[in-house]
C-alpha cells in the first residue's frame, strides 16, 4: 500500500508532531547517511554513517522548526543533525579545565536526566528553585558540559570555576544587551541572542548594579530569553506582566526552562508566586518581600494593576 505523506511509517511518533515534521526527519537523516532504528515517543534512536548510536529528542527541535517555514524543515533538521554528530565526537571534552578557561560559560537550566557516572556533570542547584546551574566549555559551533571528573581532576573547587564562568559571561556580554520592552514599567528583554541569554538571570546585578537595592524580578521562559524588570515603585503595577510573557513564551519555545516568576536579590533567588487569570491578578510575595512592599507604600498595593502586555 503507498504511503501517505502524513504517515512517515508505523510507530512514527506521538500525534503532537505532523507527518510532514517527521518527514523531514527522515529526509535529512536519510541525507546524511543515518538509520532510523526506531520511534519512541519524542525520541528517536538513530545509527549515523559510521554506525554510532544517537538518540535525538524530538520536542525543542520541533519547537525551533515550527518557527521557521515548512519547506526549511529538511535543512533545519540536517544541520541539527551535524551538530549532534559533533557535539558527540570523542574529543567534545577538553583533557582539562585550564587550557579552556576563557571558553568556561554557566548554563541555566534544569538537572540533566540521569547519566552514566564517569559523564556526570558539574552541577549546582539554585536554591529556592527547580533549576540548577551548569558549566559549559562553549565552542564557535557547539557546547560541552563539564563533568564532575574534570572539575575534581583540575584540583580546583568547583565553586572557583562558577565564578570563572560568571566573570567570562559577563566579560562576552555587550552594553546593549538588553531593549527595553515595557516603558512605563521599565521592563527589559536580552537580545544578545548567544543561547546564555537565561543565564544572563545569574549575573544581572552585575549588569544593571545602578538597581540592585531591592533586587529584580526575572522570567527565564528558555534557554534564548530573559525578562528582567527592576524592583521599583514604577514596576510594582505591572509585575503580573512576567507571568503573562513567562506563560504564553514558555509553551512555544525551544529549550523551555521554568514559566515562574523569581526575585532574585543579592544573588538569592525566590520564586514570586503569580496567578493571572482573565482581569484577575493574585500574588503571593515571600515574607523577605513585605519591607519591600511596606517602604513603597501606596505602589505595592497597586501591584497586580493595569496595563496591557509588552508586544500587545
Amino acid at each position: 500500500m503507498p504511503r501517505r505523506r502524513s504517515d512517515p511509517g508505523q510507530g512514527s511518533g506521538p500525534p503532537r508532531y505532523p507527518g510532514t515534521f517527521l518527514l523531514a526527519f527522515r529526509e535529512a537523516a536519510a541525507g546524511m547517511g543515518w538509520h532510523i532504528r526506531r520511534w519512541a515517543g519524542d525520541m528517536v534512536e538513530c545509527a549515523d554513517a559510521d554506525g554510532k548510536d544517537h538518540v535525538i529528542g524530538l520536542e525543542n527541535l520541533y519547537r525551533r522548526a515550527r518557527r521557521a517555514p515548512r519547506e526549511d524543515w529538511p535543512g533545519l533538521v540536517t544541520e541539527f543533525l551535524r551538530t549532534v554528530r559533533l557535539a558527540e565526537a570523542e574529543d567534545s571534552l577538553p583533557a582539562s579545565l585550564d587550557p579552556v578557561a576563557g571558553q568556561l560559560l554557566v548554563r541555566l537550566g534544569h538537572p540533566l536526566k540521569v547519566i552514566p557516572p564517569a559523564a556526570r556533570v558539574w552541577s549546582l542547584p539554585l536554591a529556592g528553585t527547580a533549576l540548577c546551574v551548569n558549566l559549559v566549555v562553549d565552542y564557535p559551533n557547539r557546547m560541552s558540559y563539564v563533568t564532575e571528573q574534570l572539575v575534581t581532576d583540575s584540583g580546583r573547587p568547583g565553586g572557583d570555576w562558577l565564578e570563572h564562568g560568571l566573570a567570562n559571561l559577563q566579560a562576552r556580554t555587550p552594553a546593549d544587551w538588553f531593549r527595553v520592552m515595557h516603558e512605563e514599567s521599565g521592563m527589559l528583554l536580552a537580545s544578545v541572542g548567544d543561547a546564555y541569554d537565561s543565564s544572563r538571570a545569574l549575573i544581572v546585578d552585575r549588569l544593571l548594579p545602578e538597581a540592585t537595592a531591592d533586587g529584580y524580578f526575572v522570567a527565564v521562559p528558555g534557554r534564548d530569553e530573559l525578562v528582567v524588570l527592576p524592583v521599583t515603585a514604577k514596576a510594582m503595577p505591572h509585575v503580573h506582566l512576567m507571568k503573562v510573557l513567562a506563560d504564553k513564551s514558555y509553551k512555544g519555545v525551544p529549550y523551555p526552562i521554568s514559566d515562574e516568576v523569581f526575585w532574585v536579590r543579592a544573588g538569592t533567588w525566590r520564586p514570586f508566586p503569580i496567578e493571572v487569570r482573565g482581569q484577575e491578578v493574585t500574588l503571593q510575595p515571600p515574607p523577605e518581600f513585605g519591607e519591600i512592599m511596606d517602604r513603597l507604600g501606596p505602589a505595592a498595593e497597586d501591584m497586580p494593576g493595569g496595563g496591557s502586555a509588552p508586544g500587545q
